[in-house]
């Protein structure tokens, strides 16, 4: 079981290679102004703060969208800043390719959710312009599970990857790219860059035991009307995971601490590096409690509360 912490992402990390502008012209973003005579429902975007804000006044008012809450409702990031909030259903999203260029300092794992394309290429120099020191690329589409699925069916996108035991730089620069070919969507609901931590400190034995589950789970709900018929009411779905981990009694003491320290802080939880075990892998809150099962090893309960 291990913990990628994210780093804050700010504007100063963000390097001129990035793709994606703001406002993004392309994407119909437009920045606020002051003197603009506004319609209720027009969406303006404030390059200070990396927010949308949607109308509810008609007219001319020079305060600013974020300080005046009952005129500016706030509805999420822009298209630029989308892959760095705590949400991985607010995604960058473009046509064709995208791509960032961060300076984001030491880091030595790499999170992506909500992914949409056909290739995630990742490269990583010593610094800005220096030495290649990583590069791979990542192919977005599962092999088909047979000749039906190949030969009449989409492929199933693969929208999680993570990247692990990436070399370190003071200075490193990463370079994001995500390609669909030309004309098609691509999208990224979150990129977490951050230190990987496992919950077995010492590695001499132990990981995520079988039985591990990931649960998904809809906010959608059902309203009912008088004359007996239906709607259902779409909103966002996550995914919850709980599992447990068996490690050497030594271990659990920093396993509590790791947690304890990231309790009210949503974070990369990855279940096992297994192959086949990609659904073990949420981004959320998490929580657990250690058991003292025997007097050389000792069992760690976790759950995730996963985030939309």
């Amino acid at each position: 079981m291990n913990i990628l912490v994210p780093l804050t992402i700010t504007s100063a990390m963000i390097g001129a290679g990035t793709t994606i502008a703001e406002p993004d012209v392309a994407g119909g973003e437009v920045a606020w102004n002051a003197a603009t005579n506004y319609t209720v429902g027009t969406v303006a975007i404030r390059t200070t703060t990396h927010r949308k804000y949607r109308n509810a006044i008609p007219g001319v008012d020079a305060g600013l969208p974020e300080s005046t809450p009952a005129r500016w409702l706030d509805i999420g990031p822009t298209n630029r800043y989308a892959p760095f909030d705590i949400y991985t259903n607010t995604a960058t999203t473009g046509t064709t390719s995208f791509t960032y260029v961060l300076s984001p300092g030491f880091f030595n794992a790499l999170s992506f959710y909500g992914l949409v394309g056909s290739t995630l290429t990742v490269t990583i120099k010593d610094a800005p312009g220096g030495t290649v020191i990583y590069t791979s690329t990542t192919e977005l589409f599962a092999p088909a599970a047979g000749l039906y699925e190949y030969l009449f069916s989409p492929l199933r996108q693969i929208s999680r990857v993570v990247l692990k035991a990436l070399p370190i730089s003071p200075t490193a620069e990463l370079t994001v790219t995500v390609a669909g070919g030309t004309g098609n969507p691509v999208a990224l609901g979150m990129l977490n860059i951050g230190n990987l931590r496992s919950l077995i400190a010492s590695g001499l034995f132990g990981g995520t035991e079988y039985g591990a589950s990931a649960e998904p789970k809809s906010y959608s709900y059902i309203k009912y009307f008088d004359d007996g018929t239906t709607q259902i009411v779409r909103r966002g779905a996550t995914i919850d995971m709980r599992g447990n981990v068996f490690m050497p009694a030594g271990d659990a003491t920093a396993a509590v601490d790791l947690v304890q320290s990231v309790l009210d802080v949503p974070v990369s939880c990855i279940a096992t590096d297994a192959a086949g075990y990609d659904y073990l892998n949420v981004f959320g809150l998490v929580s657990g409690s250690a058991e003292a099962s025997g007097p050389t090893h000792a069992n760690f309960s976790y759950s995730v509360k996963g985030f939309i």
